[in-house]
């Protein structure tokens, strides 16, 4: 019997694939980002270079199948595992085009310390797990600022109507992974609305 050192990964709460067969089907590349997210794991570094490799064959995925990870991630404690595990396999931008368009997207230092748009999103949607297990919501919150993602960046770090603009990007993303209407109509709100309480961008 071939002892793939499964106990060992387990324990150092790392995800590895055993062999190339990891190549076989392009959609383990979501699932790996995924049950890592589920599981709050880590991908092996070797693991990550495979997942970059079947990058030219995730758009043959449905999104029927693309969805279904996706769903599965954001019914985790941090779904930004997936997000970053996928950024890191360089692979974000395939199904996740305007999450991976918020990277250096730069922000006001005073009202977002954490960093860039990317950042304050992930931040945002793990938060989201603690407050709901409405994964419309979760969804809502993710979608939420995805107008900073096509500011031009000469008018970084201010993104003056940015809630109008990720009108556009949230129903791109929801045709491209399969998203439910009524979430595609919830993430919709949540970009067009939730300025309208402040002034700081």
């Amino acid at each position: 019997m071939i002892h793939f050192g499964g106990r060992e990964d387990i324990e150092k709460r790392v995800i590895k694939a055993t062999d190339d067969s990891f190549l076989e089907d392009p959609l383990r590349s979501y699932r790996v980002a995924r049950i890592a997210a589920n599981l709050e794991f880590e991908v092996e570094e070797s693991t990550i270079k495979l997942m970059n490799k079947l990058k030219p064959e995730l758009n043959t995925l449905s999104k029927e199948r693309v969805f279904v990870e996706f769903r599965k991630s954001l019914e985790s404690k941090k779904p930004s595992i997936f997000f970053d595990i996928l950024k890191k396999a360089d692979i974000l931008d395939v199904h996740f085009k305007e999450i991976y368009d918020l990277i250096g997207s730069l922000q006001p230092i005073k009202y977002h310390p954490e960093g860039d748009s990317y950042n304050h999103t992930m931040i945002a949607v793990d938060n989201s797990t603690i407050m709901t297990d409405n994964l419309e919501i979760r969804f809502a919150t993710l979608v939420h600022d995805l107008g900073k993602g096509v500011t031009p960046k000469e008018l970084y770090p201010h993104h003056y109507g940015h809630a109008e603009n990720g009108i556009k990007p949230v129903k791109d993303l929801s045709n491209r992974i399969g998203a439910p209407n009524r979430w595609t109509d919830a993430g919709v709100i949540s970009s067009a609305e939730h300025m309208k309480r402040r002034h700081v961008l």
